[in-house]
């Protein structure tokens, strides 16, 4: 028998080592995979975390109205300027106690989504406009997006009958759901259709 000699075998350890972790990472990758399509399939995709967070889905091609809007800073916000994102449009006022019942879950998806292609805008139809929203933003410690609307204008373009009223509008700017009344935007249905929407 001959020996090979003690940098060899070292080498060839190595050699196999890594080969056995390359080919755990692939297995672990397909395995990731297989697991994401699977849960994807069992909630029924698109159409079916829409059914369980109860939002209505919008068909064809329409696209969401523009509006110029000014935020809490003064600056003119308007849809066409978050193409390539996901939006969350959401209708709300202070005085509206369903209103208020989902902020703080919208606050939470805000942070949780902010860094991806994903972006809140909460469009108040406070009457008072600047003041009254601001001292709520500020009690709360809400930190999300707030568009201010007190002639109805944009809740007219959207034809909406009742807040709170959240419509999602994909990438391209096509409003594609819409969610009357409060929802838990935090829960784990709502997770997985934001990350099924912006990975597409």
């Amino acid at each position: 028998m001959v020996k090979i000699p003690l940098r060899h075998e070292f080498r060839r350890c190595y050699k196999v080592k890594a080969i056995r972790g390359k080919v755990f990472l692939c297995c672990l990758s397909v395995v990731l995979i297989v697991f994401v399509s699977l849960s994807f399939t069992a909630e029924g995709g698109e159409d079916g975390l829409f059914s369980k967070i109860m939002i209505n889905p919008i068909k064809g091609d329409k696209h969401a109205p523009d509006f110029s809007l000014k935020d809490l800073n003064g600056n003119k916000v308007g849809i066409k300027q978050f193409k390539g994102k996901i939006i969350f449009l959401n209708f709300w006022a202070t005085w509206c106690a369903p209103c208020k019942e989902e902020m703080a879950s919208l606050e939470v998806l805000h942070q949780q989504f902010k860094e991806k292609n994903f972006v809140l805008l909460a469009i108040s139809v406070d009457y008072g406009g600047l003041k009254s929203v601001q001292e709520f933003m500020d009690k709360h410690r809400y930190t999300f997006p707030v568009l201010l609307d007190p002639k109805s204008e944009a809740l007219d373009l959207f034809n909406v009958k009742g807040i709170p009223t959240t419509f999602i509008i994909d990438k391209k700017g096509r409003m594609i759901g819409r969610a009357i009344g409060p929802r838990d935007w935090k829960s784990q249905e709502v997770v997985s259709l934001v990350n099924l929407l912006t990975a597409k």
